[in-house]
């Protein structure tokens, strides 16, 4: 029985490893086509990308199929990559397999591309903008409304936590140059919201030298503030005991880390081995890649950033249908 069990599930995964996932499907392309001014954000990706920067719809196979599970949107970090580009934007292959090869529908699975998938543009180019954060929130909007269904779940990385937390969340997204109005939090649509390896503090990395005035260090970034320190260093930053009274860390984290609870259940996920988000997920004291009022956390000890989120895709499925990184109970749609 055993060995038939595990014959099973490596005939499933081997049927999935073959699958094309991207791009959307010719149905969800129409429908987001009914509305072209407000799903701009999507139809570029899909124009802009190709196969593998979009994913999501119903196959021509699944057109009078029902929607049995949350669907669940994927959204990635900086530089990355809705499906595999290379290996530097891995996408979101390994999960979507995963969640494939466990009868979920491709019109229950949803991600785009945003921003360059060139790495070494990730600190140099890009930051939290409201064309972003408008546009993963009308793709929220978007998936909804094709699936007809109340509730969904949202797996996010890296920046991409930031930018779909404040999605969610809705109401005024104040930046230096630009301001957004949301509309009000989407966080009853929301079951579960899987924050893969995000900064929500701020990074330590942000106050090197060679980082500190770039894009992504900014008020709009990540930047950790200086706990009120004359001589604030990445290494002060990194090797601080308790957390700063002063909170002086990046504007629009201080926004988003204010604003209500993305969803019913909130888990954050990281990596004491980061050296992205520093050794140990600390800036000034204090980890940053816990989502406030989240009822699970759990640290790794041994991925790097990307492998955060390319190796846990077990976790996350579960977390999304069982609340729980160890299984339990399979959410479904009444």
């Amino acid at each position: 029985m055993v060995s038939y069990r595990i014959l099973l599930v490596a005939l499933l995964v081997g049927a999935a490893a073959a699958e094309e996932f991207g791009p959307f499907t010719k149905d969800f392309y129409k429908f987001l086509q009914t509305h072209r001014i407000r799903n701009e954000y999507a139809l570029s990706s899909y124009d802009q990308y190709g196969s593998t920067g979009t994913f999501g719809g119903k196959a021509a196979n699944e057109i009078s199929l029902p929607i049995t599970h949350h669907p669940v949107l994927f959204v990635h970090g900086n530089s990355d990559s809705a499906l595999r580009f290379s290996d530097e934007a891995p996408g979101w292959d390994n999960t979507v397999r995963y969640f494939r090869a466990r009868n979920y529908s491709l019109s229950e699975l949803y991600g785009l591309t945003y921003g360059s998938r060139n790495l070494t543009h990730s600190l140099l180019k890009y930051s939290i903008t409201c064309r972003n954060v408008v546009g993963i929130r009308r793709f929220i909007e978007a998936i909804l409304s094709y699936t007809q269904t109340d509730k969904m779940d949202i797996i996010a990385h890296s920046m991409g936590v930031s930018l779909a937390r404040k999605a969610v969340q809705g109401g005024v997204m104040h930046l230096t140059e630009e301001q957004c109005e949301l509309g009000p939090s989407l966080s009853h649509k929301v079951d579960a919201f899987v924050a893969i390896s995000g900064a929500n503090y701020g990074m330590c990395l942000c106050l090197d030298p060679n980082t500190v005035n770039m894009p992504a260090c900014s008020q709009e970034g990540f930047a950790p503030g200086t706990c009120g320190k004359a001589e604030a260093t990445q290494a002060s930053c990194a090797a601080a005991q308790n957390s700063c009274e002063k909170d002086d860390y990046a504007s629009v984290l201080r926004q988003i880390n204010q604003g209500p609870k993305e969803a019913q259940f909130v888990a954050s996920l990281w990596s004491s081995s980061d050296i992205v988000l520093g050794i140990d997920n600390t800036a000034w004291g204090r980890q940053t890649s816990p989502v406030p009022a989240s009822n699970y956390k759990f640290a790794y000890d041994h991925y790097d950033h990307a492998k955060t989120k390319t190796e846990t895709y077990i976790d996350q499925y579960n977390l999304v249908t069982s609340h729980s990184r160890h299984g339990g109970r399979s959410w479904r749609i009444y």
